[in-house]
């Protein structure tokens, strides 16, 4: 297994944790884009909420 070696175990742990975090932020921005449309959508429906 010399392909395993310590470089590619640090670097590929590097790869993924960026690959986490670039999905992570991809999933808040598209999550937090539906949840304003959703909000737009209800107060069209229901009227304005009373804070």
């Amino acid at each position: 297994m010399s392909w395993l070696t310590n470089e590619v175990l640090f670097y590929g742990g590097i790869v993924i944790a960026a690959c986490s975090v670039i999905a992570g932020a991809i999933y808040f921005t598209v999550s937090h884009i539906k949840w304003i449309h959703m909000n737009v959508q209800m107060d069209e429906e229901y009227g304005k909420r009373e804070k």
